[in-house]
Order: C-alpha cells, then sequence, then structure tokens
C-alpha cells in the first residue's frame, strides 16, 4: 500500500486521505474509546504532558452480553522533570486485558525527551517492560460427538500456558497550543511469545504467539468558537499492524471547560456516545458507550468504558506553568 502524502498538507487533509485509502478491522492491542483522554497509553513520547503529575485509570467492557468478551483495564501515571535545565517526562503504564481464553499482562516505564518550540513543544518517547501472555487451555471446548473432533487429540494444549518477553515501544508527540499531533509504534521488536506449561515443558510442547507490531497516528485541535464559553474539539485515531485497520473519528463540545459530551465512529464497527466532568479538586471522570453497528449487534449490549482521571500539581521551578495541554481534561 502506497501514501502518497506531502509534508505539507494538513493533518485534516491526511485524516480524509486516510479513509479513502484504508480498510480496518480488529488489531492486537486494546481498544479504548476516549483515546484522546488518555494519550500515554499507546504513545510513551505524550508522558509528561504540562506541568502535573497525572493519573489515568480505564476499565473498558466490551460486547457486553457474549461470553469471554474482551475486558480492559489500563493505569497510565506520568510526571514531568527538569534534567540538566531540560524539561522531560516519566511514565508508567500497567495494562489487563482477557479476550477469550487469552489474557494479557503489561507493565513498562516511559521516558519523554522533551524541547521547547515556538508555541509548541515536541517530545520523543520510549517505553520498555514485560509483557506476558496467557492461556487457559483447561476451557477449550471440543464436542463430544463429531467425526473430525477428539478430545484426546495431543496436539491439543491442556493446563495454563504462559510466556513473557521484554517489549518496547516509540513515539513522537508534537503539542501546539491548539492542536497536537502524535505517531509511535509498540511491540518494536515483533517477538513471538512462547507459551508453555511450566519451566520443565520441552520445545515440541510450546505454542507461540507473535506481538506484532503496531502503528498508531492520532490527531485533535481546539476550536474556539464565538462564544467562549464553548470549545469544541475533533479528534482521530488510526491503529494498524499493516495487516489490519482501525479508525476512530471523534469530535466532543465543552462548555465551560468542565462538562462535555461528545460522539464518535469506529469505521464498520459502532457508534460512540460519550460524556464527562472536570471537578475543581483535579478530578476528571468520562464515560462511553458503544452501539455495534456490525453483525455483533445482534448478539450483544454495546460496549461501556470508563475512564477516572487525577491531576496533581507539582511545585517545581524548573517546569514551565505556561505550558497547557490541548487536552482539556
Amino acid at each position: 500500500m502506497r501514501f502518497r502524502v506531502k509534508l505539507h498538507i494538513p493533518f485534516l487533509l491526511l485524516l480524509v486521505f486516510l479513509l479513502q485509502s484504508v480498510q480496518m478491522s480488529a488489531q492486537y492491542d486494546a481498544q479504548l474509546s476516549q483515546y484522546m483522554l488518555a494519550p500515554g497509553t499507546f504513545n510513551p513520547a505524550a508522558a509528561g504532558q504540562g506541568s502535573d503529575m497525572n493519573y489515568s485509570l480505564v476499565n473498558r467492557q466490551q460486547w457486553v452480553g457474549i461470553d469471554h468478551a474482551p475486558s480492559t483495564f489500563v493505569l497510565h501515571a506520568s510526571m514531568p522533570f527538569s534534567f540538566n535545565n531540560r524539561k522531560n517526562g516519566f511514565g508508567l503504564i500497567v495494562f489487563k486485558e482477557s479476550i477469550g481464553l487469552f489474557s494479557t499482562q503489561l507493565i513498562q516505564l516511559q521516558y519523554a525527551y522533551k524541547k521547547k518550540l515556538k508555541h509548541a513543544e515536541l517530545s520523543i518517547g520510549l517505553q520498555g517492560g514485560l509483557l506476558q501472555e496467557n492461556f487457559d487451555a483447561d476451557e477449550i471446548y471440543i464436542p463430544e460427538k463429531g467425526e473430525y473432533h477428539s478430545s484426546t487429540d495431543e496436539s491439543i494444549p491442556t493446563g495454563s500456558l504462559k510466556g513473557s518477553i521484554p517489549d518496547f515501544s516509540l513515539g513522537v508527540w508534537y503539542d501546539h497550543n491548539i492542536y497536537y499531533a502524535g505517531l509511535s509504534v509498540s511491540h518494536l521488536m515483533e517477538t513471538s511469545i512462547k507459551l508453555k506449561a511450566g519451566e520443565d515443558a520441552t520445545d515440541e510442547e510450546n505454542y507461540k504467539i507473535k506481538a506484532s507490531r503496531t502503528y498508531y497516528l492520532t490527531n485533535g485541535y481546539n476550536i474556539i468558537l464565538s462564544n467562549p464559553l464553548y470549545t469544541v474539539q475533533p479528534s482521530f485515531l488510526l491503529k494498524t499492524d499493516l495487516t489490519a485497520w482501525q479508525f476512530d473519528l471523534s469530535g466532543r463540545v465543552f462548555y465551560k471547560e468542565h462538562y462535555w459530551g461528545g460522539l464518535g465512529w469506529r469505521y464498520q464497527d459502532a457508534i460512540i456516545v460519550m460524556a464527562g466532568i472536570k471537578l475543581r479538586q483535579g478530578l476528571s471522570i468520562g464515560y462511553s458507550y458503544d452501539i455495534s453497528t456490525s453483525a455483533v449487534a445482534s448478539f450483544s449490549g454495546g460496549s461501556h468504558e470508563i475512564f477516572i482521571g487525577y491531576t496533581k500539581k507539582i511545585g517545581t521551578a524548573t517546569v514551565s506553568k505556561k505550558q497547557k495541554s490541548v487536552r482539556i481534561l
């Protein structure tokens, strides 16, 4: 697939181009409808934005009503710090997701190098840590009757299979006063995880699952209306492993920077309804509901996602207090 994009084309034109050029579906990595609230979960360069310590917690229950449907928990914490009179960012991400008989756990650290530009900030981030995959083979269902099924087939694994690998991600983040943009890639090494039942399992008893390299492209704007009490923020997220594609397009309207509501659209998958509130104590709460538009709508009651964010002021004279993230929440 060829991308004919000139460097001077604005991001919104790139958005239109992507809509016309790709066919999208599910991914290896987690799916979040409120991606714009926690960009550090998929781009390490977003760690340490602004001048405060930020905590984000996301819990997602996908396709409610379907057994073993995806269930996702993400915790992200980040803060800016100064080294040699330069602003840097530090972050921690903890991730757990279960899909079917598989479960994935990830715990990784993030570092972001930041360079101040005119009216903007450019960050380059690196993320590294451990990625673990589990498979509950005892829950495999084998029909008792059937010409092509045998419950005693030796090739069918049994027990709890586990495997882990070192895992790394890389990202770039550009934060302007009125818009942001980010490009990142997860699972840089694209390593296969060997799943085995215990340390004594032989190579013949190993099963492999590949952590596919996944690319993320995101962009968002703040549009100030004639009535200063209202702000509109459109955004998009494109995610792909170059085999499957997923595209989210979202728009939110803020009132007094404390209340917001919005709509989202995920290509060939769902319509998303979102709402949230920012409290004076630094606490933010967001909720989204996915209305399925695919065939899964016949079996599911939709998907629910809750976001909880907390911002804590940190006292440091070396980090500029004037930097404000375009993400109002």
